[in-house]
């Protein structure tokens, strides 16, 4: 089963990234480079643009909402199940992963639990945010660049830190 999620998902992806990686880094090829790639994840909806370099472990468990954008070089990972909502924006650097290894003896073991992680609409995680397996990232969340985000964080807020707290809520538009 492993080489078939290999063929299927992983090896054609890397491929896509590979050929588009030598282009500009621009609204126009992160177009291109989304739609070449929406085939390979689980459920991945129209207007998903991507960045250059980078690594997405389990694209058959990420789902991926309308107008998504990623940027470069960030890790998803989606073995516990990844949904990114539509209206979403993923910056520079970021982690998010779904999975946690197991201590046991006092030793990191190689063996992780899955966990699930749901960024839902119209949230922004910043620069090199760390989104931690098993948090759910309410609609209208802004995650402030450099956080550590540990816990679920509520709608319509601010949160930020190491790890990240509720700093403030959002401002409604008029």
């Amino acid at each position: 089963m492993e080489l078939k999620l290999f063929v299927r998902y992983v090896l054609p992806m890397h491929l896509v990234q590979l050929i588009t990686g030598i282009l500009p880094n621009t609204d126009v090829t992160s177009r291109i480079r989304g739609n070449m790639m929406r085939p390979f994840f689980k459920k991945c909806e129209p207007g998903f643009r991507i960045g250059v370099r980078n690594i997405i472990n389990r694209p058959d468990k990420i789902e991926i909402g309308k107008n998504v954008y990623i940027s470069h070089h960030c890790y998803l990972n989606g073995t516990g199940g990844l949904k990114i909502e539509k209206d979403c924006m993923v910056g520079p650097m970021s982690v998010i992963v779904t999975s946690k290894h197991l201590y046991e003896q006092g030793k990191v073991q190689q063996k992780s639990v899955p966990s699930s992680v749901i960024i839902k609409q119209g949230s922004w995680l910043a620069s090199h945010v760390v989104i931690n397996a098993g948090v759910v990232i309410e609609s209208g969340v802004t995650v402030a660049a450099g956080a550590i985000v540990l816990k679920s964080a509520p709608k319509d807020t601010i949160i930020g830190g190491v790890p990240a707290k509720v700093i403030k809520e959002q401002e409604k538009g008029s």
